[in-house]
């Protein structure tokens, strides 16, 4: 009997293109089996390149939660290559002193129409 090793994939790699129609078909099937949450929710490019940005981002996980008024919303954090959340790095300053920047998660995103 042969044990094969499974590998973590390299975050900066998951992810692939399916498409526009195997993407809405996806999403039909939740909303089908949810139709109380048939929308989705949108997050600017400045808010996703801020997160992507932090020093030793590899991805970004997407959380879901609720907000303040009970409505289901995505959560970013941005993660590194063990795909472990960064809530804090550091930064050196002008002075050449260094100090801890608070991780970037973001909620606000934007509710739309689901697909």
């Amino acid at each position: 009997m042969q044990k094969e090793l499974l590998q973590k994939p390299q975050v900066e790699t998951i992810g692939r293109h399916i498409g526009f129609e195997a993407g809405e078909e996806m999403a039909k099937r939740f909303f089908d089996k949810h139709p109380e949450q048939h929308y989705a929710n949108t997050m600017g490019r400045e808010m996703i390149e801020k997160i992507l940005a932090q020093p030793g981002c590899a991805g970004i996980t997407i959380v879901p939660g609720y907000n303040e008024q009970g409505i289901r919303q995505a959560i970013l954090v941005g993660v590194d290559s063990n795909m472990n959340p960064i809530l804090n790095y550091n930064v050196v300053k002008v002075t050449g002193e260094l100090e801890s920047e608070e991780g970037l998660v973001s909620d606000q995103t934007f509710k739309t129409a689901g697909w």
